[in-house]
């Protein structure tokens, strides 16, 4: 870099051909430790991606992975985005490329592929984002909807940058001084609590016309970032094709639940057009659009299925469409203080006019506020769930009638209703369940509102205790087909834990269901059409052939699953707790290529609690260790992330701790710190 300090690369170039052939340059870009955290994984994408004819590169961001330097300050920071531009520029010129870059990847590096295009350097030609977001408030895993949100991620994020560098793993005063003291980046976020500035100048939702090069997006319906996804699709005024399907957040190759198809090849295909020459002077040449459409857009549309945390794959098919959909039209399904989702709306008498008038009428239904309830919908909106019937019968619900005629939805479904509270810090989680004929409930979709910013989000205030006023809720983008004697169901909850961070106060809600004004609209689309067939089957790749997972050495025979999630109750205090604990271990072994054998045990262990009886006293504690046996060393790295709160704050410490083979500690580093709240 610029600076002196020197960057990690992995290149997999392929053979030339013929004399003096080039190859365009496909470029991902993180924190993610392309040495071993992520080495078992990434053969397999690049080597075939390098068998298509693209120079494939990933470079690990400074101060992490095997690069030099300090950390940064925060995820996509000044340094990050600089050095990317001056990563690009020597790739371009780096001979065999063809001057052109293409910037890619899933997450992380799908966030920086956006931010980099915003920035517009010149050998960056296209780019092609999966499961990333357009909106780093709103629409990231920090504050959801606007609420806090403290994932696992938090926890491996903070343990990965606190790991040695590779590949020699040296504790040496470089990285005690670069890595282990680094300040986590969890106060950074917990002191920005809420949305400006620091969250919008990395942001391409207010300013979309920013980018002006092609975009490939990847969303997946069980992904947290896929309404960001569609709505980048909407609104870009560059090519864009966009790829939803029914994963969590992973490839369309591998994500689960299928069914899977090879995205790899339609990924060449997007960056062949834009980063070859002779392919873009031929797409420049054609006087027909309608062959080279603006924007094209594939969703899976989901037939309606009961609840299955192991489901492998899901009942649909894929569907060619626009955004919003052609022939859609929006239902409206009126919410009544029967608890009935109507599809006419009631005759109000004319002195209930409004939504004050209305609040102590027979329309206002009563919520009691259950901090622990929320938990099968999982961490965030995405994850495969289980039978929503127990978080239902902590919220109210609303059914329709049973469905005569098959329904089917794709976009964006939304509520509007007036609510109050008898606390003014009362946040809100809004659900659309499927109900099937069995009684067994399926959660579709999604959405949180803090209605500290229900008008602004940049000016936030609380409403006044008992003051009734409006949610205008939009849930996360979904696809569902109610299949004939199901119902729709929307729940609705002041609590969706371990997703947000609980509401400090006992409270008592009340919704106002008059069966006229509180309405959820839902996006229906015409049933099973513009199919799209014979997607390509999965190819055949690479396994890494000088890595593979094995069995955790210390769960080698007891039977136990890799992950395990569980609820408890500690009947002597009634705090309530949700868990999640993972294990893994794999082996890098360059020994016959005259290098070293390593090998790593990674254990994580993220638990949630909280307390019905005084909610204010939240905490989660999560715990990671990685050990790491390479050239005779046996180092371990434990980190511990306690983050507790009452009325008033957060108290958050960080405690890494390195270990030696024999247990010895080698060194302790404690961070801590009191954050207030703020609209939390």
């Amino acid at each position: 870099m610029p600076d002196g300090v020197r960057l990690a690369a992995t290149s997999y170039i392929p053979k030339a051909r013929r004399k003096g052939e080039t190859f365009p340059v496909l470029l991902e870009y993180l924190p993610y430790r392309k040495d071993d955290t992520f080495y078992v994984v990434d053969h397999p994408f690049f080597s075939y991606q390098a068998q298509l004819g693209f120079i494939t590169v990933k470079v690990d961001i400074r101060g992490t992975g095997a690069s030099e330097g300090h950390i940064p300050e925060r995820e996509y920071s000044d340094i990050e985005m600089s050095d990317c531009e001056e990563i690009i520029k020597q790739l371009a010129a780096r001979a065999p490329a063809n001057g052109n870059v293409g910037m890619l990847g899933v997450s992380w590096s799908g966030f920086n592929s956006i931010q980099m295009a915003m920035r517009r350097p010149p050998a960056l030609k296209a780019i092609h984002a999966v499961h990333a977001s357009d909106d780093l408030y709103q629409d990231d895993l920090h504050y959801i909807d606007g609420n806090l949100h403290l994932d696992p991620y938090h926890l491996y994020i903070c343990h990965e940058l606190g790991l040695p560098r590779t590949p020699d793993y040296k504790l040496d005063d470089d990285y005690f001084a670069q890595r282990f003291n680094h300040r986590p980046w969890l106060f950074t976020y917990l002191n920005n609590q809420l949305d400006g500035e620091f969250w919008r100048k990395k942001s391409l939702r207010e300013n979309p016309g920013q980018i002006d090069i092609p975009v490939y997006l990847i969303g997946g319906l069980l992904d947290g970032y896929r309404s960001a996804t569609a709505r980048m699709f909407q609104q870009l005024d560059v090519p864009v094709r966009c790829d939803i399907g029914p994963w969590e957040h992973s490839c369309p190759d591998e994500g689960q639940p299928g069914p899977n198809y090879e995205w790899q090849i339609a990924l060449s295909d997007w960056f062949n057009r834009y980063l070859r020459p002779e392919s873009a002077k031929k797409l420049s040449a054609k006087k027909n659009p309608k062959k080279d459409p603006q924007k094209e857009l594939m969703v899976f549309i989901r037939h309606g299925h009961k609840p299955d945390l192991e489901i492998e794959t899901v009942p649909g098919y894929w569907r060619k469409d626009t955004l919003p959909a052609q022939g859609g039209k929006d239902l409206k399904l009126f919410l009544s203080n029967t608890g009935k989702l109507r599809r006419s709306r009631a005759k109000l008498p004319r002195n209930s006019g409004s939504a004050s008038a209305s609040a102590s009428t027979s329309a206002g239904l009563k919520l009691n506020y259950h901090p622990f309830a929320g938990t099968a919908a999982g961490t965030w909106w995405g994850n495969k769930t289980g039978d929503m019937a127990a978080d239902d019968a902590q919220s109210l619900v609303f059914d329709s009638e049973v469905i005569t005629e098959t329904l089917q939805i794709m976009g964006t479904p939304k509520l509007k209703v007036s609510v109050s509270s008898t606390s003014a810090k009362a946040k809100w989680s809004v659900r659309l369940e499927d109900v099937a004929p069995d009684g067994s409930v399926a959660l579709i979709t999604g959405a949180l509102a803090n209605p500290a910013h229900r008008a602004n989000s940049l000016a936030p205030t609380l409403p006044g205790v008992d003051e009734v006023y409006e949610l205008a809720v939009d849930l996360q983008f979904t696809t569902w087909t109610f299949a004939k004697g199901h119902k729709v169901r929307l729940a609705i909850a002041n609590a969706q834990f371990p997703m947000s961070w609980p509401s400090p106060d006992a409270m008592v809600s009340t919704v106002l269901a008059d069966g006229s004004s509180a309405a959820l609209t839902l996006p229906t689309v015409p049933v099973n059409v513009r199919k799209v067939r014979d997607l390509p089957k999965l190819a055949k790749k690479q396994d890494s052939p000088d890595s593979w997972s094995i069995d955790h050495p210390a769960y080698k025979h007891d039977g136990k699953p890799d992950s395990e999630t569980f609820n408890r109750v500690n009947r002597r205090t009634g705090e309530q707790s949700h868990t999640i604990k993972a294990r893994s271990a794999y082996v890098i072994d360059k020994s016959k290529e005259g290098g070293v054998k390593r090998t790593f045990v990674v254990e994580t262990n993220n638990t949630w609690s909280t307390n019905a009886a005084n909610p204010a006293c939240s905490k989660y504690l999560g715990v990671a260790e990685t050990t790491m046996v390479s050239q005779g060393k046996h180092l371990r790295l434990r980190t511990r992330i306690l983050v507790q709160s009452d009325q008033d704050n957060f108290y958050i410490s960080v405690t890494r701790t390195m270990f030696s083979q024999n247990g010895r500690v080698v060194r302790q580093r404690r961070f801590v710190e009191t954050v207030a709240r703020q609209f939390q």
